[in-house]
Formats: structure tokens, C-alpha cells, sequence
């Protein structure tokens, strides 16, 4: 099914016009995603989003994903104010106020032949109250979850370990089914590792967030 994205300039200003989703990435056209990571409070912990194997760009990986809690495509003519993809991807119903904006990153990444990356992404953060085992998933397109505390997520992400402690929450049918378990590096997106170290910014933003700083998290 074809969904129609708006496209923009270098600069993120609007060009009026949009493209389907797959042709943008085709050509490497500039558009807007929205993305935001889970922060537990209770456990001072965050929620990473285990993607199905087969929406993986470049093919089903060796070993699970553990992608950010929340991350899609503005669809054309959506305000980035829309929380759309919170709901459609975390099971959340939720007001725009709920978020915790920190940024934008702008980002190119050539993933595959026919997969490229140009875009401006809104980053927030998502504070929860929930048990891992209480949450609801419903899109095929998000197999679980994944939770890590803040300092081991750290500590995974600036390589001062290779492996830590996580529970891992699989989808069932009254919500998700946690086992104890590890999150390892080969679980990682390995470009959000190297060059503006992604991974790192959002876990020290979400550790300067539960610590009651609420300005400039992501720098």
C-alpha cells in the first residue's frame, strides 16, 4: 500500500511536494520521521522496540534488533506534533504534551542498494510508569521489547561492556511475555554505535532526564 510522505530540502524547509514512502527512500529524498525512546522511571530504565526480522533494510539480521522505542514516518500533511506512530508502535494513546522533545537530528545513510536515508528526525523522550509485562503491542511490524537500565545502557553503548543484564519482553496475547536475559552489542544498530554515537546521546539524555534536567538533553 502506498503512503505519501512530504518531502523537504537540505535545510528541512517544505518543497510542496511528496512521494511514496519507498520512492523517497529509493531516491534519497530529504523528509521528516518521528522518533522517541521509552524512559521507565520506576526502574530507571529504557525501552528498546525489537523490529520484526523482516522489516529490517538489508535483509533479516543474525540476531535480534533492538531498534529505539518508537520511530516512523510523518505521513504527508502530518503536523510534527502528530503522535501517531506512539500508538501504532507502543500501544499508547497519548497527547503531544506527554513527550519530552529534545531535538532533531539530521542524518544520510545508504543501507542498501535501494534504501537510503535523508532525513531530519524529531527525537523525543517517553516517560512511562508501566510494567514491561503490561504493555500491549499490536503491530506486526514490532516482534517485543526490550528493557535495560540506564547505566548498563551506557555502558553497552561507549563499549565499556560487550554485554548486560536485560529483560526481554516478547508479544502475547494479554501483553508481553519478560525473560531474564542479555543485550549485547551484535544487538545494536551498529551505525547508531560509530560516527554522532546515537545510542550514546539518547541513554546520557535519559539519564540527565531522570536525574530532573529537562533542557538541552541531547547536547
Amino acid at each position: 500500500m502506498s503512503e505519501q510522505i512530504d518531502i523537504v530540502t537540505d535545510l528541512n524547509q517544505p518543497t510542496g511536494t511528496t512521494a511514496d514512502k519507498r520512492e523517497a527512500h529509493r531516491q534519497g529524498l530529504w523528509h521528516r520521521t518521528f522518533s522517541a525512546l521509552a524512559l521507565a522511571l520506576p526502574r530507571r530504565s529504557v525501552l528498546l522496540q525489537i523490529k520484526s526480522p523482516n522489516r529490517i533494510p538489508g535483509g533479516p539480521p543474525a540476531q535480534p534488533i533492538a531498534d529505539f522505542t518508537v520511530g516512523g514516518h510523518y505521513r504527508a500533511g502530518e503536523p510534527t506534533t502528530s503522535v501517531r506512530e506512539v500508538d501504532e508502535e507502543f500501544g499508547r494513546k497519548i497527547a503531544y504534551t506527554d513527550l519530552h522533545p529534545i531535538g532533531i537530528r539530521q542524518t544520510v545513510a545508504t543501507l542498501s542498494d535501494t534504501y537510503i536515508e535523508r532525513e531530519f528526525q524529531y527525537w523525543h523522550l517517553l516517560p512511562i510508569e508501566d510494567d514491561l509485562a503490561a504493555i500491549r503491542i499490536e503491530d506486526d511490524e514490532v516482534v517485543g521489547l526490550v528493557e535495560v537500565g540506564i547505566d548498563e545502557a551506557i555502558r553497552l553503548a561507549d563499549g565499556s561492556d560487550t554485554s548486560v543484564p536485560a529483560l526481554w519482553g516478547h508479544r502475547a496475547a494479554d501483553g508481553l511475555l519478560v525473560t531474564e536475559g542479555t543485550l549485547d552489542t551484535a544487538n545494536l544498530v551498529r551505525n547508531f554505535l560509530g560516527t554522532d554515537q546515537i545510542y550514546l546521546r539518547l541513554f546520557l539524555a535519559a539519564h540527565r532526564y531522570h536525574a530532573g534536567e529537562r533542557t538541552h538533553l541531547f547536547w
